[in-house]
């Protein structure tokens, strides 16, 4: 699962990149768009390796990828939409701090207008699509269910509304995930601000881009570029107290990371092993099954039963797996079973 940042030149994208990954540059082969994974923060995770006594913590994880940067007025040309569609969401960075030290390319350009015009590029390469592929339906030989998807989304795209707003049939969204349109891919919006802005709790034209974010059904998370630099260098408990001074529980870039997460619809249980305490991702309301496939291949082709308790109950139980057995709170699950966030899973199996 991928996502990909994307912004116009000097709002920080890169610098976000670098920071969530933790990646030293951002370099690729030539013609290639760098990509690297960033490890999700999980607190649950640290509680259960202090538990167990496990030195060891394997994350859950989350690819994002730096494309190049926009033009002046977010402009997409055909090259970055084809490189966008292998992602599976996008996460857009928008400048709203005037910092002196980094000069805008051109004009400035206030945050709210930053995503219209990046918003308003993705749904015309979209509308431009779904008419090609209409105009040439008959030689295309499209089905009628795909042109049909396709005139209820240009329908939508004319409205101003992303493909992605709308509730789809299944055969509807095999056909959007077909033609690979911007639109129906979440979004995810970045808001880089100067810590004067942070300290306040505003800035220049915040409620417009608050409410077409909302329109938009975009999650919006705001952080500072050069104070999560600051954090980046400090030890963990000093990190806290620098947070706790801007009134923050957590840093952007952990905010960020959590909401990528999210959008993507993910989801993480855990499993307790000799050696390591480790967070599995999968899809929310993934059945127990394929996730021990995740685990191991051979432990869902052999699968018999998963042993499973939420993080939440293992912690009312004195975080006792053996207390948790005798209370009835460790139960068993079969192969259908959804496994739920946070469950703690130990697989039965035989091959």
């Amino acid at each position: 699962m991928k996502i990909g940042l994307i912004g116009p030149r000097l709002s920080g994208k890169t610098t976000l990149f670098r920071l969530l990954t933790g990646s030293a540059q951002s370099t690729a082969a030539k013609g290639g768009v760098p990509q690297a994974a960033a490890r999700v923060p999980d607190c649950r995770l640290e509680r259960l390796a202090e538990i167990f006594r496990k030195r060891k913590l394997t994350y859950a994880l989350v690819e994002f990828a730096d494309f190049p940067a926009l033009g002046h007025a977010c402009e997409i040309t055909g090259e970055a939409a084809a490189r966008l569609k292998t992602c599976d969401a996008l996460a857009v960075v928008i400048r709203a701090h005037g910092s002196p030290d980094v000069p805008w390319p051109r004009l400035p350009v206030p945050p709210n207008l930053s995503f219209s015009d990046f918003f308003n590029e993705m749904l015309l390469n979209d509308l431009c699509q779904a008419e090609a592929l209409l105009k040439r339906a008959r030689d295309s030989k499209l089905s009628s269910n795909e042109i049909q998807t396709l005139l209820a989304g240009k329908a939508l795209l004319e409205a101003s509304r992303p493909l992605f707003s709308a509730e789809w049939e299944e055969a509807d969204q095999r056909v959007l995930r077909n033609f690979a349109f911007l639109s129906s891919r979440p979004v995810l919006v970045a808001v880089n601000l100067d810590e004067e802005q942070l300290l306040q709790g505003d800035y220049v034209h915040r409620r417009e881009l608050q409410a077409l974010c909302a329109a938009a059904g975009y999650p919006l998370i705001e952080f500072c570029g050069t104070l999560e630099q600051e954090i980046s260098r400090m030890r963990p408990e000093e990190q806290q107290d620098f947070l706790a001074a801007y009134g923050l529980k957590e840093s952007g870039v952990t905010r960020l990371v959590s909401g990528a997460y999210k959008l993507l619809g993910l989801c993480s249980f855990f499993t307790i092993g000799d050696e390591e305490v480790r967070s599995w991702t999968i899809k929310t309301g993934t059945v127990a099954r394929k996730a021990a496939g995740k685990v191991h291949s051979d432990m869902e082709r052999g699968f018999i039963r998963a042993e499973v308790i939420g993080y939440e109950d293992f912690l009312t139980m004195g975080g006792s797996l053996k207390q948790a057995r005798e209370q009835g709170k460790l139960r068993l699950e079969g192969k259908e079973y959804p496994v739920q966030d946070g469950d703690i899973i130990n697989f039965r199996f035989n091959i």
